[in-house]
């Protein structure tokens, strides 16, 4: 990768082929069909609050990256990264909102006297997709969401300026999420992100960009 301000190389960053996005699916499959290792709402809750906690007392850091991968103003930078943290801050108390109702069953006979109620599960893996102006906090808003909803997820962040991505993923498992709950795939080629956006084991797709 180069630093696009003046063009000096700041990393090497690994690339994923078709196999790789595979792998990525298959872990993120079996880790929601596996109910009895679903994380409850507490621990997820614990879990985006410490990465908040984490990501606050990095801002200075994460602005140069920011900076140095996208060539962002380092003001523009900062501001960002205090986003990226208010954002986890709210995701981090999703699940104390995601609750069911009761819904009264009494509009015919056999309902007399009965109540039915409804409730919120994880919907399957999700994947996200992203792009190279904000890449940090639109990260953020893509993946801490999937995980506040206890979905495991595979981000792709965009292909010029990843390394705040795996920067954010990096926290979110220092805060204690299992590496299988958030993995990050990067890739410069569309047939591989078509494969990761098309597969049928992905419940949702998040996406943000254009069509190229």
């Amino acid at each position: 990768m180069l630093n696009p301000f003046n063009l000096q190389p700041i990393a090497t960053v690994d690339t994923v082929d078709r196999h790789g996005v595979e792998q990525a699916l298959a872990v993120a499959d079996a880790c929601y069909r596996q109910r009895d290792g679903w994380l409850p709402d507490f621990e997820r809750m614990t879990i985006l609050r410490r990465a908040a906690e984490l990501m606050a007392t990095q801002i200075e850091v994460l602005a140069l990256l920011i900076a140095r991968e996208g060539g962002k103003p380092l003001t523009d930078a900062r501001v960002e990264a205090e986003r990226a943290v208010d954002g986890l801050r709210c995701c981090a108390e999703l699940p104390r909102h995601s609750g069911g109702r009761e819904v009264p069953m009494q509009a015919t006979a056999a309902g007399a006297g009965r109540w039915a109620f409804s409730t919120h599960e994880p919907i399957g893996p999700v994947v996200a997709i992203s792009a190279f102006n904000h890449p940090l906090n639109l990260i953020v808003h893509q993946v801490a969401p999937a995980v506040a909803a206890g979905c495991p997820v595979v981000v792709k962040p965009a292909e010029d300026t990843p390394l705040s991505c795996l920067r954010f993923i990096d926290l979110l498992r220092e805060a204690g999420l299992p590496p299988a709950w958030a993995q990050a795939l990067v890739t410069d080629s569309p047939a591989t992100a078509e494969a990761l956006a098309t597969d049928p084991r992905v419940a949702f797709l998040s996406f943000i960009g254009s069509a190229r």
